[in-house]
């Protein structure tokens, strides 16, 4: 027994260890899978900062709930089948000879014969193609029907709750974003917790957490007094590591990478450009590198592995303060107005020809855009955008004009 240096004893916390089991079934030997309806919808990346944007606004709080085994509890093939006028499907799979044994030991499967029976599948399980569709159907059921929350006509996966007062004027109570089976939620607090309930009731226990949680990749940190919230991916760009190669020390910069550099260039690039849901100042960079995915040379894999070093070294937030006048007194503001900035460049590339144009969609207090854009804390963050110029420019104005005509769009 380990003592002290007191010479007490010491007990060692005793440790339990879970072991947790599941059954996939092989999907890609699905014979039908090229006929089966798949679609299940994600929210969009301005679906999520809504969300954030309305819980600061409001001053609501902020939370987040997972439903574990989604997958195992979406609709039945039976009711998909009643649900979309579809014929119900038919799968069936057979295990493993090793594990025949395993499965005679449960209640009712004493005298399973492999050579004449396979197991049938009442539902969509893991694995299975047609999995996350069925799931999102009978989530979409619970949130619609009985809860109330409308999906948005611009995005499917953001749903919303209105109720009228008594002068027939409609106020939103509740958003909410679906991402598979995270939901991200805010609102009125009875109508979050009733949401909550009527989710549980379903699903089963929900993990839920308030104000301080990651979801999708994005830490959300709320103020629990001001509501104003912070986004960042800090913890997520320090898992990220340079790209090591011997060809990176020996090569020339207009070398073109060997294969296996080729495969860890696309896969450091793909992770760093997850951090445009909040490092907008790190676009123009991740659009210029991904313009040699097929053919990278020497001097792109370097660059990549400066832009990762540059922002470990600066991490930054994306912030979302309160809207209206100072302190907690005063009344949240209610009207806002959509601010769109855009912005081009008209010198291009000399060898490929390629211009940037890029935009910023911004939240702002009141009904006109008066107020400067670049006052801190009044506005919001939304979406944004950076890409090539669709268009040929002979001039600045030309490719600031063009620009700001597919902002609009």
């Amino acid at each position: 027994t380990p003592t002290s240096s007191s010479g007490s004893p010491q007990t060692e916390a005793a440790t339990v260890r879970v072991i947790r089991s599941r059954l996939a079934v092989r999907g890609f030997k699905d014979s039908g899978k090229a006929d089966v309806e798949r679609y299940a919808g994600t929210s969009s990346r301005c679906s999520q900062k809504l969300v954030v944007s309305e819980a600061v606004l409001n001053r609501w709080d902020l939370c987040t709930a997972d439903i574990s085994k989604a997958f195992l509890q979406g609709l039945t093939y039976e009711e998909l089948a009643k649900l979309t006028g579809e014929p119900p499907r038919e799968v069936n799979f057979y295990l493993p000879a090793s594990n025949i044994p395993l499965l005679r030991k449960l209640p009712g499967y004493e005298n399973f014969d492999p050579a004449t029976e396979v197991l049938h599948c009442d539902k969509p399980g893991t694995g299975l193609i047609d999995a996350p569709r069925a799931f999102s159907l009978k989530l979409r059921q619970v949130t619609q029907n009985i809860s109330g929350l409308m999906p948005s006509s611009v995005d499917q996966e953001m749903c919303l709750k209105h109720v009228a007062d008594s002068r027939g004027n409609k106020r939103l109570v509740c958003i909410m974003t679906r991402h598979v089976d995270d939901l991200k939620n805010a609102g009125e607090p009875e109508v979050v917790q009733n949401v909550l309930k009527e989710l549980e009731k379903v699903f089963g226990e929900l993990k839920v957490n308030w104000n301080d949680f990651t979801i999708c990749g994005v830490r959300h940190l709320q103020d629990k007094i001001t509501k104003e919230i912070t986004l960042d991916q800090i913890h997520y760009v320090q898992n990220l590591r340079v790209i090591v190669h011997p060809q990176l020390s020996t090569g020339q910069p207009e070398d073109f990478a060997e294969l296996s550099l080729q495969d860890l260039y696309m896969s450091l690039l793909g992770a760093v450009a997850y951090l445009a849901h909040t490092r907008i100042d790190i676009l123009v960079f991740v659009s210029a590198l991904q313009r040699h995915t097929s053919k990278p040379q020497l001097v792109h894999l370097k660059r990549l592995n400066k832009l990762l070093t540059w922002i470990q070294r600066n991490p930054k937030k994306l912030a979302y303060k309160k809207l209206s006048g100072e302190g907690l007194s005063a009344e949240p503001t209610r009207i806002t107005h959509l601010k769109q900035i855009s912005d081009a460049a008209f010198k291009k590339e000399t060898e490929d020809g390629y211009s940037l144009r890029g935009a910023v969609f911004v939240r702002g207090e009141g009904l006109l855009a008066e107020a400067s854009v670049c006052k801190a804390g009044n506005n919001h963050v939304v979406d944004w955008v950076c890409k090539t110029q669709r268009h040929v420019a002979r001039s600045t104005f030309a490719a600031e004009l063009l620009s700001a005509g597919d902002t609009a769009d």
